[in-house]
């Protein structure tokens, strides 16, 4: 139950954390004037939403992940409830599932990349080897 409590918590905590954040990038990178001759579609998607949704997305859920050692796939369930929320109630879902949809992706990322890292507990200190 411990276990649970935790990831619950640490994918709450990233979720708000990541919704408060990142509403202010995206308005900060929306701000970037875009070259002439790019698809507006493409600016949206690489510069708005990559670095203004995603990128704040996959940093703070992976590090919560990572400090925490939370189960990834709960931590991810409580990161999407929370940042639905937060989203809700700082500036409402009528325009906001592109944003959202950066945001999931982002924390699928995160989540299969703390994973990936993390799946043999390849960085744990070894209690054989001593301290150096």
């Amino acid at each position: 139950m411990e276990g649970l409590l935790k990831s619950i918590l640490a994918g709450t905590f990233s979720g708000v954390f990541t919704g408060g954040l990142a509403v202010p990038a995206i308005g900060v990178t929306a701000a970037i004037a875009m070259p002439a001759g790019w698809s507006v579609t493409l600016w949206d998607a690489l510069i708005v939403f990559g670095l203004g949704a995603f990128l704040p997305a996959l940093i703070i859920h992976s590090s919560a992940l990572l400090i925490t050692r939370a189960n990834a796939l709960n931590a991810l369930a409580s990161f999407c409830v929370a940042v639905i929320a937060t989203t809700a109630l700082t500036s409402g879902l009528t325009y906001a599932g592109n944003a959202l949809a950066a945001f999931m992706v982002g924390a699928i990322a995160a989540t299969l990349l703390t994973s990936t890292l993390w799946s043999n507990n390849s960085f744990k200190p070894n209690p054989l080897r001593g301290s150096a």
